[in-house]
């Protein structure tokens, strides 16, 4: 007699041609093949724990890249803030940002959060040349008291410089058209 896995289950093959399926010994060797498969020394790890895995890192090259987008939007911000303030492009605003928080061994991003928080708080005071106003940093209607307004020692600032004072917003038009 010989015994036989089929697609179909297992069979016995007995002396001549004579085939017969078995009942209580098909049971037998599944309940064998599935105790094996239980004991046998793990190969790889399981479909599911493996995904769990890959589900986890993704979630926390989410969390990484939210975290980098956030931190993004705030030196954006500051960047806007300071070239506002300063009438400087935004590149140079960033390389100010940059290089006074190299100066200082902070963080840019903890530094743009400072000058975005100035904006609220009239009294804040922004370190090194983020403080100041003007193209050069200490430049027209900025820096405080002797800073002498950006020009020659003793020079009387001219039309349009700022005077230390602010401008005037301009008024909007309230008609619709622009």
């Amino acid at each position: 007699m010989r015994l036989r896995r089929t697609p179909a289950g297992w069979v016995v093959e007995g002396p001549g041609a004579e085939v017969r399926p078995v009942g209580d010994l098909i049971s037998a060797m599944v309940l064998a093949d599935l105790l094996a498969e239980d004991l046998a020394p793990p190969g790889r790890p399981r479909r599911a724990e493996r995904d769990l895995g890959e589900i986890e890192q993704l979630r926390l090259s989410v969390v990484q890249l939210e975290h980098a987008l956030a931190s993004r939007v705030i030196v954006e911000q500051a960047i806007g803030v300071l070239a506002e303030r300063n009438q400087i492009r935004p590149r140079e605003a960033f390389e100010r940002l940059r290089r006074t928080a190299r100066g200082m061994g902070r963080r840019v991003h903890d530094l743009a959060r400072q000058v975005v928080d100035s904006v609220g708080d009239p009294r804040a005071v922004l370190p090194g040349e983020l403080g100041g106003r003007g193209p050069a940093g200490g430049g027209p209607g900025g820096g405080g008291p002797g800073h002498g307004g950006g020009g020659p020692a003793g020079a009387t600032p001219g039309p349009g410089s700022g005077g230390g004072a602010p401008r005037p917003t301009p008024p909007r038009s309230t008609s619709g058209r622009r």
